[in-house]
């Protein structure tokens, strides 16, 4: 794993974590909790479209202080829902100098999110990825799938990054604006970001974190035809104009 950090101790305090949600359980309250107890200042929830199964979750989190609860009447994906949430941090939190973007379905721990927030603290500017191995107990398509886009990755842009697809990621508030005017909707939205990054001579450093499927990563909403052919038509792109 290239430019591997270790944290150090900081205050989460003006820290933002934002969380796109399609239709979660209850992991996403744990979660929150979780990420509260830790010190986040902030915890910004975005309700892409969910379905009414979800209402009871959303209903909980409602009341609790320090999150903010963002909605879609109807489900605009997670690129569109983590703009929305940038978006929103660049507008009522003024004072929080970071923030990091994880998932709703459990597969980011809190305390990896805690440490890739004090890593990104520890290097001012920087864009942190929360990296996963990938050693065991990985799902055949995940291993797959994330095999081919590292190395397609490394092809275009000449930079090797272990995890492409992690949705664990710290961004500096400098950078923020620049990803609100990002193309993309979906899952294409974050290659977006990071070709967009090592293009421009700001490739990310990288965290370890655990690799972490549940039940076989059946919650993913990932496509794997439509979503795939998106990530790969963003590399396709980026290797024409470059």
């Amino acid at each position: 794993m290239s430019s591997t950090l270790l944290p150090i101790p900081s205050s989460l305090a003006r820290v933002a974590v934002l969380v796109p949600a399609w239709d979660p359980d209850r992991r996403l309250l744990s979660l929150v909790h979780s990420l509260r107890e830790l010190g986040f200042g902030a915890i910004i929830v975005v309700n892409d479209g969910s379905s009414s199964l979800s209402s009871e979750v959303f209903a909980e989190l409602h009341p609790l202080d320090r999150v903010h609860l963002l909605r879609h009447s109807v489900n605009l994906g997670k690129g569109r829902a983590i703009k929305n949430g940038i978006n929103h941090a660049l507008c009522n939190l003024p004072g929080f100098d970071l923030l990091l973007t994880a998932d709703a379905d459990g597969q980011h721990a809190p305390g990896d999110i805690a440490g890739v927030a004090r890593a990104a603290l520890s290097h001012p500017g920087k864009v942190i990825l929360g990296s996963r191995g990938f050693l065991k107990d990985v799902p055949w398509r995940s291993r797959v799938g994330n095999g081919l886009t590292r190395h397609a990755f490394a092809f275009v842009t000449g930079n090797r990054l272990s995890d492409t697809q992690t949705g664990l990621r710290a961004f500096p508030r400098s950078l923020l604006p620049e990803l609100v005017s990002l193309t993309g909707e979906r899952y294409e939205y974050e290659m977006n970001v990071l070709a967009l990054l090592c293009c421009t001579g700001r490739a990310p450093l990288e965290f370890p974190i655990q690799t972490i499927y549940i039940d076989g990563n059946k919650s993913s909403r990932f496509s794997t035809v439509r979503d795939s052919f998106s990530i790969y038509r963003v590399l396709a792109r980026t290797l024409y104009n470059s």
